[in-house]
């Protein structure tokens, strides 16, 4: 399917994993999808910029929807909070006690050769050591995995192409795919931003209607 994807349709699908990596967040999700099309700078929609949908904007409310850096997947929430824990109030102590980001910040590596500190002490007791060099940090160039509501975003644009009696799957589909209200975690930001799918849809179908 995605050979029918238009130019700037796949770039879109290719930039989620960066918003999903700049929000720290081990899954991309049709959240992130909205935010790479929000995000579009050589072609945004005209109905993004008439209804107020900003990038930075749309940014703080997938935050505070799914938060940041948690490492769980929206799915995976609930059941957390059945057993009693709420990940923004351990995210809100750990960053009480030691500092915006601590939790998104990774543990330094170990230096090679590394023993207990006693074992150390001894070890070094009368010769002069040489500091131990830490390895190079490694960038992980995996690609990050698809949430269930973002595979779903995606198999919706087809729906979506030949509703429109389209044979290539734009930039619009791939917006008229995200809006619908199966998908709560849309639905929760737009409703942050003071929108609605329904609002958002019809203004990209005017779009659409005017360009024909």
């Amino acid at each position: 399917m995605f050979e029918r994807f238009t130019l700037s349709a796949r770039m879109a699908v290719v930039r989620t994993q960066q918003e999903a990596r700049d929000l720290g967040h081990p899954w991309i999700g049709s959240e992130h999808l909205l935010l790479a099309l929000v995000g579009e700078k050589d072609a945004p929609l005209p109905a993004f910029a008439r209804l107020g949908l900003t990038h930075e904007l749309c940014r703080a409310a997938v935050r505070s929807t799914v938060g940041g850096g948690s490492g769980v997947d929206e799915d995976d929430r609930d059941p957390l909070l059945a057993f009693g824990i709420d990940l923004d109030a351990v995210r809100e102590r750990a960053e009480s006690a030691f500092g915006p980001g601590a939790l998104d910040r990774p543990a330094p590596p170990p230096l090679d050769g590394d023993e207990p500190e006693p074992r150390r002490r001894l070890l070094s007791f009368g010769r002069r050591k040489k500091p131990a060099e830490r390895p190079a940090l490694k960038t992980d160039s995996s690609h990050l995995p698809w949430a269930p509501r973002g595979k779903k975003a995606l198999e919706n644009t087809l729906k979506v192409t030949l509703e429109q009696q389209d044979n290539r799957i734009s930039f619009a589909h791939l917006a008229l795919a995200l809006l619908t209200s199966e998908d709560k975690v849309i639905v929760q930001v737009l409703r942050r931003l003071e929108l609605t799918p329904e609002t958002v849809h019809a203004a990209i179908l005017a779009d659409l209607g005017q360009a024909a």
